[in-house]
């Protein structure tokens, strides 16, 4: 998984070869080839450098990874076909001297919209009502109502949906007449009476088909916190730190939901140090402005070692002052800059300490250092006493190593769709639309050092 662009070029070539006097019957010798000299040499360091000052560990800046889920209404529609039968209520209820009233009421098919951020169910109900005197029915009539159901889609804090409300509403009434048409009786509310208790049991099984997207999210929170060792090196850690729930809307019949998991993503160097159980799930926040889409940044961590290795065997600049060449490297952090301790050999030798800041940008995903000084006005003042400026060897020195991040640019552009068609089943179908993708920075971080890509996009998840 580690690239490491640095390999060793050269060797230190220090030895001084004296010249011995040739016998007079000897044959002339060959002009030996002139070794390389030190013209430039640093001074011995008087003293050891400082200790790092200690500085808190740099994160990645939290994330935004938008989600887009889609349900088809119909499947809803269809599990509440399933579950609640087509006969509501039947019975019979008294009406004085003209005897009672025998009813039936059936549902019809099941509509569901959403308004107002709340899903609308309704259904007609189609009602046949007879008055009985007796063995014998004199009137009859067929009442007709809509059943509505209204339950709210922005869930609670805990990740649970709100009990839904039932309403009923007739839309033609039901009177018969009795007693030889002396006595007019609307059985429209008897009937009204007669069915609410059975809204209750309506209202129940709606509930209870509506998905449990607490222990969804619960179980994802899980798989999201468990960081995953990659089979040819490295690690993804996720760090998910809260969900937060935008609007509900609908679209050509399809509930549309969106959803953003805000999290700390990077590609690790490996698992080692990573939180093996993650946080408990936090509770959910909403956000009706929530956008479409938004941007996600991602870390790549690599060891301070694996600059160390870009830095050796690098060469100074052709033409450009006194040549040199890099035999050993050791660099650790320096808060968020590194500090590299150099031996240079050719031209210029000895050793020098610099500090500078790890840079990631461009498209050709390597990591460079930059804004490099020399650690203190001593080791100035060491470089100015070897004949050289300080500013523009410090300059030269961070410009030498070139570390390649675990996974380039143009991979990384091409990855989310791929995982998207590794994680679709039958059931569901997962997209990645990627709107953009830069490098976006770098900072070291104890040992390591870490880059960050910044990309903008969404995540769409339809369940069929």
């Amino acid at each position: 998984m580690r690239v490491v662009i640095g390999i060793v070029l050269s060797t230190l070539l220090t030895s001084c070869a004296g010249r011995s006097s040739a016998a007079p019957a000897a044959p002339p010798a060959a002009a030996p080839v002139a070794p390389l000299t030190c013209t430039h040499r640093l001074g011995s360091r008087p003293v050891a450098r400082a200790a790092a000052p200690l500085a808190p560990s740099v994160s990645t800046p939290p994330s935004r990874l938008i989600v887009h889920a889609q349900l088809p209404l119909a499947t809803l529609a269809a599990e509440l076909e399933r579950s609640i039968a087509p006969r509501l209520a039947e019975g019979t209820v008294a009406i004085g001297p003209a005897g009672v009233v025998r009813y039936g009421v059936d549902r019809g098919a099941f509509s569901l919209s959403i308004a107002d951020g709340q899903l609308v169910v309704e259904t007609p109900l189609d009602a046949r009502a007879q008055a009985c005197s007796g063995r014998r029915c004199y009137a009859d009539c067929e009442p007709r109502a809509l059943l509505r159901a209204s339950i709210p889609l922005w869930l609670r804090p805990d990740y649970r949906f709100d009990r839904s409300q039932v309403s009923l509403e007739f839309t033609n009434g039901c009177k018969v007449r009795a007693l030889g048409g002396l006595l007019s009786v609307d059985v429209t509310p008897l009937l009204k009476s007669a069915i609410t208790p059975q809204l209750a049991r309506v209202r129940r099984e709606i509930d209870s088909r509506l998905p449990d997207v607490r222990a969804d999210v619960e179980r994802g929170w899980q798989q999201l916190s468990t960081p995953r060792a990659l089979p040819l090196g490295g690690c993804v850690v996720i760090e998910p730190l809260g969900w937060v729930q935008g609007p509900v809307q609908e679209s050509r019949g399809m509930a549309h939901a969106r959803f953003a998991l805000l999290a700390r993503p990077e590609l690790r160097n490996d698992c080692e140090g990573a939180p093996v159980e993650g946080a408990p799930l936090p509770p959910l926040s909403a956000d009706a402005s929530l956008p479409d889409e938004d941007g996600v940044t991602f870390g790549m961590e690599l060891p301070l070692a694996d600059l160390a290795l870009a830095f050796k065997g690098t060469t100074s600049p052709a033409g450009i002052g006194p040549r040199y060449h890099v035999t050993e490297a050791t660099i650790d952090a320096r808060g968020e800059r590194v500090g590299a301790e150099l031996a240079l050999a050719d031209e210029v030798c000895g050793s020098v300490a610099i500090e500078a800041q790890p840079v990631f940008d461009g498209e050709e995903g390597i990591i460079r250092l930059s804004a490099a000084t020399f650690s203190d006005s001593a080791e100035n003042e060491r470089v100015r006493a070897a004949g050289l400026e300080p500013a523009a060897l410090a300059r030269q020195l961070a410009e030498l190593p070139r570390l390649a991040t675990p996974v380039s640019l143009p991979m990384l552009r091409v990855a989310p769709r791929a995982l998207a068609a590794l994680y679709s089943d039958p059931k569901l179908a997962l997209r990645v639309r990627v709107a953009s993708m830069r490098a976006a920075g770098a900072a070291a971080r104890g040992t390591k050092v870490v880059a960050w890509v910044e990309g903008r996009g969404s995540l769409l998840l339809e369940l069929k």
